[in-house]
């Protein structure tokens, strides 16, 4: 049976359709206790791990554990209870735009190996208003919700500061806390963002539109002395901390799947050691410089125990899964 009439499904769709309908299956198990109970009960055993030794507080934000659903796994805001109901002590949605935007062309997400994963999605969103109204479903769940903040592929970078705070604004009443995402490798010009001076009209222009803790995240593939810029514009205006990392552009780990991989646009997470240790080394340097002035979430090819302890020894006070949990 496998062979003849599972396996030849399996095999017409790429990843990104198996990920959305396992999305939109945890989605439909939102529609009643007895479902999000059942799938408790086989993610967890039947019951879900609370142990006040694994507690987090980040900046301010009070967690059970220390570990997240990163934004890029649910973008819209659709599966907030049952990932929770699952383990995750809360979910990041995201990125969010201003407008709708359907992304780059199809296929766009690949798995080169398993486990990991080369996409350029380019920024697909329904828009603010529609994830507002997902969303609202939430709002008395008490479940901790970081919405990360972008923008559409057509906002010229002076107007990026309008459009990440417009979106801030708008879900504000939604979100324990914001991430400023200037970090995507596939949207054109959008990592152009950490540079500090943009960065800084960014950070001012989110910053007066809310009060929530606001996180920027950065890339892999920045210098020491780019993530230095970032660090001081995180600690001069008051952010909450830095998420390291998004995933990664870098050509020769592209081209360790096969030469056709090399020039390929997007950029590739999960796990790949490599990824995984640029991510880590970017947490350690971080760390180095600042110790616990700021909060650091760790995410980069985490799979495991160890590779999660990894993180947190370099110094992630809190980390976050994406590619793992596809």
């Amino acid at each position: 049976m496998y062979k003849s009439i599972i396996r030849p499904v399996l095999d017409k769709l790429d990843s990104e359709t198996w990920h959305n309908i396992v999305r939109e299956g945890m989605h439909i198990t939102e529609t009643s206790v007895a479902s999000l109970k059942l799938l408790e009960f086989l993610a967890c055993s039947g019951n879900r791990l609370v142990d006040e030794k694994l507690n987090v507080n980040l900046s301010g934000i009070k967690l059970e554990n220390p570990l997240l659903i990163g934004a890029g796994w649910d973008k819209s805001g659709r599966a907030v209870k049952a990932l929770y109901s699952i383990g995750f002590a809360g979910v990041e949605i995201g990125s969010v735009l201003e407008y709708p935007q359907p992304g780059n062309p199809q296929p766009r997400q690949f798995m080169l190996n398993p486990g990991v994963c080369l996409n350029w999605l380019g920024f697909n969103s329904p828009g603010m208003k529609t994830v507002g109204y997902y969303l609202s479903r939430y709002k008395n769940s008490e479940i901790p919700l970081g919405i990360s903040l972008g923008i559409n592929k057509y906002i010229e970078p002076k107007d990026a500061p309008f459009a990440n705070a417009v979106v801030a604004e708008y879900l504000d009443d939604d979100a324990s806390y914001f991430a400023i995402n200037v970090s995507s490798p596939n949207t054109p010009g959008l990592r152009k963002l950490q540079d500090k001076d943009n960065l800084i009209d960014i950070v001012q222009a989110v910053s007066e539109v809310t009060e929530k803790p606001v996180f920027v995240k950065i890339a892999p593939d920045l210098t020491n002395q780019a993530v230095d810029d970032v660090i001081k514009v995180v600690i001069d205006h008051g952010l909450a901390g830095i998420i390291a990392t998004n995933s990664t552009n870098n050509p020769s780990i592209k081209a360790k799947y096969g030469n056709e991989w090399e020039k390929q646009d997007g950029g590739v997470s999960g796990d790949d050691g490599d990824f995984r240790m640029i991510s880590t080394i970017k947490i350690e340097h971080i760390y180095k410089q600042v110790g616990d002035k700021i909060d650091i979430i760790g995410v980069g090819g985490i799979k495991d125990t160890e590779t999660a302890l990894e993180k947190i020894r370099a110094g992630a006070k809190v980390l976050q899964i994406v590619t793992g949990l596809r």
